[in-house]
């Protein structure tokens, strides 16, 4: 199948990066992968394609998911890219509000209600 939309996983845990990767690819989407929210803004800006969607781990080493998505409201090239919280923080309602996402799920993540989530999500190609 050829993929349609891609996204980036940014997620320091490689296991759920791994997981996510391939549950995304059979589901027809390029997913490219970043440990934390440095290496993600490394890929943002040195990447193509551009991702439909960004699917963020809140708490990582170096950069967490807060710190990212506020550097990414400063990246204009990407600025506009949808992000999508995905967290094990039992207020991760708390923490994404004013963030600006698009939404958020908690973990472990219950995989249909992610791959409605990310096809909502996604922006037509």
């Amino acid at each position: 199948m050829e993929a349609h939309h891609t996204l980036l996983v940014v997620d320091d845990d490689m296991d759920i990066r791994d997981a996510l990767q391939d549950v995304l690819e059979l589901e027809g989407y390029a997913v490219q992968l970043a440990a934390d929210g440095l290496e993600a803004l490394e890929r943002l800006r040195s990447s193509e394609p551009r991702p439909q969607l960004i699917l963020l781990d809140l708490m990582m080493p170096r950069m967490d998911g807060v710190a990212f998505r506020e550097a990414l409201r400063h990246e204009r090239a990407c600025s506009d890219i949808p992000v999508l919280v995905a967290s094990a923080d039992l207020d991760v309602r708390d923490t994404v509000d004013g963030m600006g996402v698009a939404g958020y799920l908690r973990k472990p993540l219950d995989l249909s209600a992610l791959l409605s989530t990310v096809k909502r999500l996604c922006l037509p190609v």
